[in-house]
This record gives C-alpha cells, structure tokens and sequence, in this order.
C-alpha cells in the first residue's frame, strides 16, 4: 500500500507539473510557490520526500512542481517558467546576476558540484580507483573529447574546464552530451568522447549497470570543485522581499527533509520515494546514490559564496563588472 501511495502521490505531482508549466500572469497566491526542477534528477529528493511526509504542510507553504526546460540555462528557465524558485548552480547563477536577472539564492542546496569523469567500461583510461593520481588523470585525457553537460563557454563547463587548467591540461575537445544517462552512455560507446562529465544519480546508474567507469570524482580530487559552492535555491528578488516567510518555509521544509534521508533509520522510505521519482530500478544503485546526501544543507554559507565569485572571476567565468557581493546576493533566509 505504501509503495502506491507513494507512486500515486508522484504522478499527481507530473500531473500538476503540466497543468502549471507556463505559470500564472497574477504569480503565487500567499503561501504558495512554484519551483522548478529537472525530472529525475538527485537534487529533487528533498523536495520529494519534504512533500510525501507533510514538511510543507507543517511550514504553511504549498508548492507546485513545473520541468525545467531542457534548452534553457538555470536563471532563463526560472524567467521563462515564471517560478519562485529553481536549483541553480553557483556559477550559473553569477552568470545569470551579470547578464541582469535579479535574482538571490535563498536556500543551500548542495556544497558541492558533484561531478564526475567516466568513461566506457572497460576504457583503459587511469582511475583514481585503479591507483591513479588525479593529476594522472586528467593528463590522461590530453587531445582528447570530454563531454560536458551544459554547453561550451556556460559556467558549469568552464568549471570543469578550469579544472584540467589547473592540472596544466588545456588541449581538450568539449562537446556537449547534456545531462540524460542515455546520450552519455551512447556517446561514450560511438566515440563521440573518449570521457564524460557525469552527475548523480546518472553516475552510480552506469556505473552500477557496467556500462562506465569511474575515472575520478571531482570534490574530492580537485581543488576547484572542493573549494567553490555547488548548487542552491534561487528565485527572483521581488518575490523574495514581498514572501519572506514562504522562501522561509520552503527553506525550513528542505532542511527537514535533508535530515530525514540522512537518518538511516528511514532509509527504506526514503529510497523509495528516491526510485519512485527518478526511475531508479536497482537498489544499490539508489542506496549510492542516498550516500550523497551528506553533501546537502539548506544552508548558503555567505563566505563560501564570496570566495567563490571571487575565483570566477579570477578563472574569467565571471567579469570584474558588475560586482558579485555575496552579502547581497545571498538572502537572509537561507544564510549559514
């Protein structure tokens, strides 16, 4: 009975996402809020598990789930939705400030980007895991095509490509797979790339289905990733003064539910809202990908913020002007 409460409970929710997807001209009434994500990606499960065990419902706030256009970059979705908030990642987000959206983040998502390189199963490519040093790694790939999943000169690939330059590695062909585990699984096996950029729950499902290696994990091997803030709530400015207790709310509800998955008294629960929402069939898979989450907080830590805009800048991802001040960017609300 659980288990289709929970399905029922899901699809009711694609349904609202469709009926909602263009928004509303008059917004949110009091007390709701639309936010958008990308369908089955990890990220979503602190929305999905605060909806099915009521943590919206205890924090007053109402929320109505819309898709994240595939074509579009995180701050031109939000816009184009007409959503109160989307998940962001911080480099886009600094992008999206200087191109003239105002817009703040007002609730932590994840620390840090958790990207990966894979590569074809059975690649001769080194891996950390096969002894590698990270250094190794990246100069492995050298001449080589590495697929990135947002487009060439976006903020999110010049991350990773800022990655390799600080190993001294620049002779690299990007080309853009995207986000979907199916086009980086065929185009690591048609040669398109010798390696790709991966992300959960993505990494663990090919991996896990013996399909891709891993050849390294980004945060843990690389400074650039370890050093600068991943992903988190963004919405737009106007909303954000006029619904400070509803940003609070959602932020609150999140915050609880990160806390829930991270009990593993309620793993079992919360791996089946997780395989119900992304399409995950296989339990260790969702069981690695549960092991994440530890990685999450609904906290924005402003100094994070700060050192990270400034390294943007320094890596030319960002523009000297106008300023990021992260005191400004990042709302009261979601401040750790």
């Amino acid at each position: 009975m659980k288990v289709n409460r929970v399905a029922a409970g899901l699809a009711a929710l694609a349904v609202l996402a469709t009926s909602t997807a263009c928004g509303s001209d008059d917004g949110p009434a009091d007390g709701e809020m639309q936010v958008m994500m990308f369908p089955s990606v990890a990220y979503r499960l602190p929305v999905m598990v605060a909806q099915e065990k009521g943590f919206f419902d205890d924090a007053d706030v109402k929320i109505d789930i819309v898709a994240q256009p595939n074509n579009l970059q995180g701050i031109q979705a939000l816009e184009a939705t007409k959503s109160q908030a989307g998940m962001v990642s911080a480099t886009t987000f600094a992008q999206g400030v200087q191109a003239g959206s105002d817009v703040k983040m007002f609730c932590g998502g994840l620390r840090y980007a958790q990207s990966s390189l894979i590569a074809e199963a059975g690649s001769d490519l080194p891996s950390i895991e096969d002894g590698a040093t990270p250094e190794e790694v990246l100069h492995a790939l050298e001449g080589k095509k590495v697929g990135a999943q947002t487009p060439t000169g976006s903020g999110f690939q010049l991350l990773l490509q800022a990655a390799f330059a600080e190993a001294g590695v620049e002779d690299i062909t990007w080309v853009n797979v995207g986000g979907s585990n199916s086009v980086t699984q065929a185009s690591l096996q048609n040669g398109s790339v010798d390696a790709a950029q991966s992300s959960p729950p993505g990494t663990q499902t090919l991996e896990e289905n013996g399909v891709a290696k891993v050849l390294m994990y980004m945060p843990e091997n690389t400074s650039i990733y370890r050093d600068l803030y991943g992903s988190g709530w963004v919405g737009p400015t106007s909303w954000l003064e006029e619904n400070e207790e509803t940003a609070k709310a959602f932020c609150d509800a999140t915050a609880e539910a990160v806390a829930y998955i991270n009990d593993e008294a309620n793993r079992d629960e919360v791996r089946e809202i997780f395989m119900a929402d992304t399409g995950v069939n296989d339990v260790a898979v969702a069981d690695a990908v549960l092991e994440t989450y530890v990685d999450y907080s609904a906290d924005v830590p402003v100094d994070v913020m700060a050192a990270s805009f400034a390294k943007y800048e320094e890596l030319g991802i960002t523009k000297p002007e106008p300023a990021l001040d992260a005191e400004e960017l990042v709302d009261p609300v979601g401040r750790g």
